[in-house]
């Protein structure tokens, strides 16, 4: 009891200078309300004491907090994995352009320029695919095996892949 008497004077002594080195007026009533927020809670130890063990209300806020910790790191961890299936589709798309590039490649397109398109929904299924390539004459026969190619590989319908300026 000794304990906490001393500690309540002495907590108002550091209230009480606080007040006065806050000399503007705006701040002085923020000052004063969380002053007398930290004295009530100082002054109402002992009778909270009463009702329950000491050390009660440490845990029970100890563990709010804890709870609330644990909600902000499942919050972050939904953010992540939304961000990692980002990152996941997008190393597949860029996986399957380079593919239909290798593979254009085989067929003598050597600077074809790829540009794939992919279902909105979850974006790993390919919609289109166009091989921008300058076909020279006998090529022809080369574009449509590799239209054909294409269309096996990636179960695509030949009309959607584009070979061609």
């Amino acid at each position: 009891m000794k304990e906490w008497l001393k500690m309540l004077t002495c907590s108002l002594c550091i209230l009480t200078i606080l007040m006065h080195l806050v000399s503007q007026r705006k701040f002085a009533k923020y000052v004063r309300f969380y002053a007398g927020l930290l004295f009530c809670f100082l002054a109402m130890k002992p009778v909270l004491g009463l009702f329950g063990k000491d050390g009660e209300l440490e845990r029970l806020l100890s563990l709010e907090f804890l709870k609330e910790e644990y909600y902000d790191m499942e919050t972050a961890v939904d953010g992540m994995e939304e961000l990692k299936n980002d990152v996941i589709r997008t190393s597949y798309q860029q996986e399957i352009v380079r593919q239909i590039r290798e593979i254009a490649a085989a067929y003598g397109f050597w600077a074809a320029d790829v540009q794939a398109c992919f279902d909105a929904g979850e974006g790993y299924t390919l919609s289109s695919v166009r091989v921008s390539a300058e076909i020279t004459e006998g090529q022809e026969q080369a574009a449509d095996e590799l239209r054909n190619e294409i269309s096996g590989v990636y179960l695509l319908e030949p009309g959607k892949i584009m070979v061609g300026e």
